[in-house]
Protein backbone atom coordinates (compact mmCIF):
# COMPACT_ATOMS: atom_id res chain seq x y z
CA UNK A 1 0.00 0.00 0.00
CA UNK A 2 1.35 3.38 -0.65
CA UNK A 3 0.87 6.33 1.69
CA UNK A 4 1.15 9.78 -0.04
CA UNK A 5 2.51 12.82 2.91
CA UNK A 6 1.42 15.92 2.60
CA UNK A 7 4.26 19.10 2.98
CA UNK A 8 3.46 19.25 6.74
CA UNK A 9 3.89 15.93 7.47
CA UNK A 10 6.56 15.36 5.75
CA UNK A 11 8.67 18.58 7.11
CA UNK A 12 7.60 16.74 10.68
CA UNK A 13 9.16 13.23 9.36
CA UNK A 14 12.57 14.92 8.11
CA UNK A 15 12.41 16.89 11.29
CA UNK A 16 11.93 14.13 13.78
CA UNK A 17 14.51 12.10 11.73
CA UNK A 18 17.20 15.14 12.24
CA UNK A 19 16.26 15.15 15.78
CA UNK A 20 16.26 11.40 16.24
CA UNK A 21 20.24 11.20 14.65
CA UNK A 22 20.78 14.27 17.57
CA UNK A 23 19.14 12.24 20.50
CA UNK A 24 21.28 8.91 19.40
CA UNK A 25 24.62 10.81 19.34
CA UNK A 26 23.83 12.60 22.53
CA UNK A 27 23.09 9.35 24.22
CA UNK A 28 25.84 7.10 22.89
CA UNK A 29 28.22 9.98 24.22
CA UNK A 30 26.45 9.36 27.72
CA UNK A 31 27.27 6.01 27.41
CA UNK A 32 30.85 6.51 26.03
CA UNK A 33 31.27 9.27 28.94
CA UNK A 34 30.47 7.11 32.00
CA UNK A 35 27.13 8.81 32.49
CA UNK A 36 25.51 5.92 31.49
CA UNK A 37 27.15 2.64 32.60
CA UNK A 38 26.79 -0.93 32.02
CA UNK A 39 23.39 -2.15 33.29
CA UNK A 40 21.71 1.32 34.11
CA UNK A 41 18.62 1.34 33.33
CA UNK A 42 17.54 3.76 30.36
CA UNK A 43 14.56 6.00 31.21
CA UNK A 44 12.97 7.66 28.10
CA UNK A 45 11.30 10.52 29.96
CA UNK A 46 14.33 11.86 31.78
CA UNK A 47 16.51 11.30 28.72
CA UNK A 48 13.87 13.70 26.58
CA UNK A 49 14.10 16.21 30.25
CA UNK A 50 18.20 16.35 29.74
CA UNK A 51 17.99 16.96 25.83
CA UNK A 52 14.88 19.03 26.02
CA UNK A 53 13.44 17.25 23.16
CA UNK A 54 10.09 15.30 22.88
CA UNK A 55 10.00 11.82 23.28
CA UNK A 56 9.54 10.70 20.10
CA UNK A 57 12.99 11.31 18.68
CA UNK A 58 14.19 9.74 21.88
CA UNK A 59 12.52 6.62 21.57
CA UNK A 60 13.72 6.43 17.76
CA UNK A 61 17.54 6.81 19.11
CA UNK A 62 16.60 4.19 21.85
CA UNK A 63 15.35 1.77 19.30
CA UNK A 64 18.43 2.41 17.40
CA UNK A 65 21.06 1.70 19.91
CA UNK A 66 18.90 -1.54 21.09
CA UNK A 67 19.10 -2.34 17.59
CA UNK A 68 22.86 -2.13 17.43
CA UNK A 69 23.14 -3.98 20.22
CA UNK A 70 24.71 -1.00 22.86
CA UNK A 71 21.28 -1.02 24.85
CA UNK A 72 19.44 -4.41 25.67
CA UNK A 73 15.33 -4.81 26.71
CA UNK A 74 15.84 -6.29 30.35
CA UNK A 75 11.65 -6.63 30.18
CA UNK A 76 8.65 -5.55 27.93
CA UNK A 77 8.81 -2.19 29.44
CA UNK A 78 12.35 -1.95 30.83
CA UNK A 79 15.91 -1.45 28.97
CA UNK A 80 19.52 -1.19 29.90
CA UNK A 81 23.07 -0.24 28.57
CA UNK A 82 24.64 -3.79 27.94
CA UNK A 83 27.34 -5.01 29.66
CA UNK A 84 30.38 -6.33 27.81
CA UNK A 85 31.70 -9.17 28.37
CA UNK A 86 35.59 -10.03 28.47
CA UNK A 87 35.49 -11.75 25.63
CA UNK A 88 34.24 -9.63 23.47
CA UNK A 89 36.52 -6.73 25.37
CA UNK A 90 39.06 -9.14 23.97
CA UNK A 91 38.26 -10.01 20.67
CA UNK A 92 38.02 -5.94 20.18
CA UNK A 93 41.19 -5.76 20.83
CA UNK A 94 42.99 -8.05 19.00
CA UNK A 95 41.04 -6.72 15.97
CA UNK A 96 41.80 -2.91 16.70
CA UNK A 97 45.40 -4.31 17.10
CA UNK A 98 45.15 -5.62 13.39
CA UNK A 99 44.04 -2.31 11.97
CA UNK A 100 44.54 0.80 13.83
CA UNK A 101 48.55 0.56 12.97
CA UNK A 102 47.35 0.12 9.57
CA UNK A 103 45.59 3.08 9.48
CA UNK A 104 48.03 5.09 11.29
CA UNK A 105 50.68 4.25 8.29
CA UNK A 106 47.77 4.97 5.94
CA UNK A 107 47.50 8.18 7.76
CA UNK A 108 51.24 9.12 7.60
CA UNK A 109 50.87 9.39 4.02
CA UNK A 110 48.13 12.25 4.60
CA UNK A 111 50.81 14.36 7.04
CA UNK A 112 50.57 17.78 6.14
CA UNK A 113 47.50 18.48 7.77
CA UNK A 114 46.30 21.15 9.92
CA UNK A 115 44.11 18.70 11.96
CA UNK A 116 47.67 17.25 13.21
CA UNK A 117 49.54 20.08 14.80
CA UNK A 118 45.91 20.85 16.48
CA UNK A 119 46.50 16.91 17.84
CA UNK A 120 49.96 18.37 19.85
CA UNK A 121 48.48 21.47 20.86
CA UNK A 122 45.61 19.28 22.66
CA UNK A 123 47.94 16.66 23.73
CA UNK A 124 50.14 19.12 25.75
CA UNK A 125 47.36 21.50 26.99
CA UNK A 126 45.89 17.78 28.38
CA UNK A 127 49.28 17.11 29.82
CA UNK A 128 50.37 20.15 31.72
CA UNK A 129 46.57 21.17 32.92
CA UNK A 130 45.68 20.15 36.66
CA UNK A 131 42.31 20.93 35.57
CA UNK A 132 41.24 18.23 33.17
CA UNK A 133 39.33 15.37 34.22
CA UNK A 134 39.04 12.34 32.55
CA UNK A 135 36.53 13.02 30.10
CA UNK A 136 38.37 15.77 28.37
CA UNK A 137 41.43 13.07 28.18
CA UNK A 138 38.88 10.12 26.71
CA UNK A 139 37.81 12.94 24.53
CA UNK A 140 41.51 13.59 23.06
CA UNK A 141 42.00 10.17 22.94
CA UNK A 142 38.98 9.79 20.77
CA UNK A 143 39.65 12.86 18.30
CA UNK A 144 43.20 11.38 18.30
CA UNK A 145 42.22 7.96 17.20
CA UNK A 146 39.30 8.09 15.27
CA UNK A 147 41.50 11.41 13.60
CA UNK A 148 43.63 8.99 12.47
CA UNK A 149 41.21 6.50 11.08
CA UNK A 150 39.48 9.66 9.09
CA UNK A 151 42.68 10.62 7.75
CA UNK A 152 42.73 7.26 5.91
CA UNK A 153 40.37 8.21 3.44
CA UNK A 154 38.63 4.52 3.97
CA UNK A 155 35.05 5.39 5.18
CA UNK A 156 34.71 1.90 5.87
CA UNK A 157 37.78 1.08 8.55
CA UNK A 158 36.73 4.43 9.56
CA UNK A 159 33.42 2.81 10.80
CA UNK A 160 34.72 -0.48 11.83
CA UNK A 161 37.14 1.25 14.02
CA UNK A 162 34.72 3.66 15.28
CA UNK A 163 32.17 0.01 16.08
CA UNK A 164 35.57 -1.38 17.99
CA UNK A 165 36.33 1.59 20.04
CA UNK A 166 33.18 1.72 21.20
CA UNK A 167 33.15 -1.93 22.69
CA UNK A 168 36.03 -1.58 24.23
CA UNK A 169 35.45 2.10 25.99
CA UNK A 170 32.66 0.78 27.47
CA UNK A 171 34.49 -2.10 28.85
CA UNK A 172 36.83 -0.17 30.97
CA UNK A 173 34.43 2.61 31.70
CA UNK A 174 32.03 0.14 33.48
CA UNK A 175 35.08 -2.33 35.07
CA UNK A 176 37.83 -0.27 35.77
CA UNK A 177 37.60 3.41 38.12
CA UNK A 178 38.38 6.64 36.21
CA UNK A 179 41.81 7.05 35.27
CA UNK A 180 44.87 9.76 35.14
CA UNK A 181 45.20 10.36 31.67
CA UNK A 182 48.00 7.56 30.24
CA UNK A 183 49.82 7.41 27.47
CA UNK A 184 51.19 11.24 26.81
CA UNK A 185 54.67 9.47 25.69
CA UNK A 186 52.94 6.97 23.58
CA UNK A 187 50.34 9.25 21.85
CA UNK A 188 52.78 11.62 21.01
CA UNK A 189 55.10 9.37 19.09
CA UNK A 190 52.29 8.17 17.44
CA UNK A 191 51.66 11.65 16.26
CA UNK A 192 55.40 12.97 15.49
CA UNK A 193 55.80 9.65 13.26
CA UNK A 194 52.82 10.57 11.34
CA UNK A 195 53.95 14.27 11.43
CA UNK A 196 57.50 12.39 9.51
CA UNK A 197 55.05 11.07 6.98
CA UNK A 198 56.84 7.84 8.08
CA UNK A 199 54.69 5.05 7.80
CA UNK A 200 56.60 2.17 9.59
CA UNK A 201 56.99 4.09 12.39
CA UNK A 202 53.95 5.06 12.82
CA UNK A 203 52.65 1.66 12.31
CA UNK A 204 54.90 0.85 15.32
CA UNK A 205 53.91 3.52 17.24
CA UNK A 206 50.76 2.53 17.46
CA UNK A 207 50.80 -1.12 17.63
CA UNK A 208 52.95 -0.39 20.75
CA UNK A 209 50.39 2.03 22.34
CA UNK A 210 47.43 -0.59 21.64
CA UNK A 211 49.78 -3.63 23.35
CA UNK A 212 50.69 -0.92 26.71
CA UNK A 213 46.94 -0.16 27.07
CA UNK A 214 46.18 -3.71 26.82
CA UNK A 215 48.74 -4.88 29.29
CA UNK A 216 47.93 -2.02 31.41
CA UNK A 217 43.85 -2.93 31.21
CA UNK A 218 44.82 -6.17 32.63
CA UNK A 219 46.83 -5.63 34.98
CA UNK A 220 43.97 -3.33 36.66
CA UNK A 221 41.12 -6.11 36.10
Amino acid sequence: MFLAFNDNEKSERAEQGGLSSVAYEAIMQMILARELSGGDIVQERRLADELDMSRTPVREALRRLEAEGWLIRLNARTIGVKKIAINEYVAALQVRELLEPEAAALAAAKSKTKVIADWVEKLNLISSSKQLGPKQQWEFDQTLHMGIAQATGNEVLFKIISELRKTTQIFENQTLPARTFPGYDAHMAIIEAIVEGNPEKARKAMHDHLRETKRNIFEAI
